[in-house]
């Protein structure tokens, strides 16, 4: 690792990037599906999510900003993920910048995949009324009387996808620091 180039760590952003993106789209994909999949006992006719989350007065209107941020987040992480991979197809940028780049950038998807995490724990906790009562929207898409599986495996893609996100952040800010160390190391001994 010492002799890290910057072809290498250009492909490593490369590939990042280009994770970063796949994920964002599967994530997108996964949240337009989830809109179209039907609510049971919420009401006597079976409802949509997105009339649900939308139109409804099932959900508070912290649920429905919690539900938009969301998709929000998900778009901005498609666009990091393009911005890493256009930038490691550059090679324009010198090997100091480049480190100190990949220490802001890595620390920025951190912040932004624990913010992300919060807002899916607190949409995940935010109450729906049913027939039966109160219950939060997270143990609603867990209970199968109430919605099929798909939209469960979709949900644990979410938690999933914000915890490689963590550790994206996590790889890219190490990585950044480290070079960064390994590149300064020389300059000080001449």
């Amino acid at each position: 690792m010492v002799n890290m180039e910057h072809k290498k760590v250009s492909k490593l952003l490369e590939i990042i990037g280009y994770i970063f993106m796949s994920l964002s789209c599967l994530e997108i994909t996964f949240f337009i599906s989830l809109n179209f999949m039907e609510f049971n006992n919420i009401e006597t006719n079976p409802i949509l999510l997105s009339e649900f989350i939308y139109g409804s007065n099932y959900i508070s209107l912290t649920g429905t900003v919690l539900w938009l941020i969301l998709i929000i987040s998900m778009g901005c992480y498609a666009i990091v993920g393009f911005v890493m991979f256009k930038t490691a197809k550059s090679n324009k940028i010198k090997n100091n910048l480049l480190a100190k780049l990949m220490v802001v950038i890595g620390m920025v998807i951190l912040l932004g995949a624990l913010v992300k995490m919060n807002y899916i724990v607190l949409l995940g906790k935010t109450d729906i009324s049913t027939l039966s009562g109160d219950i939060s929207f997270q143990s609603a898409l867990y209970d199968f009387d109430i919605i099929p599986i798909l939209p469960a495996i979709f949900w644990i893609y979410f938690i999933s996808a914000t915890c490689c996100f963590m550790i994206g952040g996590l790889i890219i800010t190490t990585l950044g620091i480290k070079w960064n160390l390994l590149i300064e190391k020389p300059e000080d001994t001449k």
